[in-house]
């Protein structure tokens, strides 16, 4: 055994505090959308589970669950704790895929937040789900799956080719996608005009309306090509409810 679960706890919603589940109680874990429950659980994003060493928090003076997080972990492999590992405990894995930023959500309870640099806790998704509980053996896998890019603008080029053909997906979407806070959607017009010319599929990307921003080349040709039907005539719409990708399979 390289470890166990320590606590386990739900956020009902964003920006509320966790919940510690009752003694006893199972987390389902639902694989390619995150915990049941959970106001983070979502097909696009790369962020559906926090796990946190329970070590790091005793270093760190901060007690469980103050951080956000969801699964809090002994392990005696520490050194494995990094994005790009797998956790496995039963029939649970979850990809970790990038550290969580040390925000100013969690100020209240560490105002040092420098010194929460890459100790916070690393965020996950679930590649196959099933029960957790309290007290669960677990082991850490090294080097499982590559580590995502901390490059922001790398992750939007590595994500935007897997939009499927035929759908789209708003700037907030995008955001979601590639790990960002929903601001950042301020920056992705002009990730869009620094990409376009190349390869990455670009007019797959509308506006909060469904609207062509008019940032990608033939935009309104490709989709069209790719069997979305658009409306409108000074500036064209594509339907959301009808092709608005939401990270299922195709």
């Amino acid at each position: 055994m390289a470890g166990r679960i320590a606590q386990l706890y739900r956020k009902p919603a964003r920006g509320q505090p966790a919940v510690a589940l009752a003694p006893g109680a199972a987390m389902l874990c639902e694989a390619g959308v995150g915990i049941a429950g959970d106001a983070h659980a979502s097909r696009l994003s790369p962020r559906q589970v926090l796990v946190t060493l329970a070590s790091e928090l005793r270093a760190l003076g901060i007690a469980p669950g103050a951080l956000g997080e969801n699964i809090v972990i002994d392990s005696d492999q520490p050194a494995l704790f990094r994005p790009g590992t797998a956790l496995v405990s039963g029939g649970v894995e979850i990809r970790l895929t990038m550290f969580c930023e040390a925000c100013k959500r969690i100020a209240h309870v560490a105002p040092d937040l420098g010194a929460l640099l890459h100790r916070r806790g690393v965020l996950g998704v679930v590649v196959h789900g099933g029960e957790l509980r309290v007290g669960d053996a677990l082991a850490l896998v090294g080097g499982r799956y590559p580590a995502l890019p901390e490059s922001p603008y790398q992750k939007f080029l590595d994500f935007v080719p897997t939009i499927p053909p035929g759908r789209v997906l708003r700037y907030a979407d995008v955001a979601l996608a590639i790990g960002v806070d929903a601001s950042f959607v301020r920056a992705l017009p002009g990730y869009i005009r620094r990409s376009a010319g190349g390869d990455v599929p670009l007019h797959r990307i509308v506006n909060a309306r469904g609207e062509l921003p008019r940032l990608a080349p033939e935009q309104a040709a490709r989709l069209l090509a790719e069997g979305v039907a658009l409306r409108g005539t000074a500036l064209a719409v594509a339907d959301l409810p009808r092709y608005l990708w939401r990270g299922e399979a195709v």
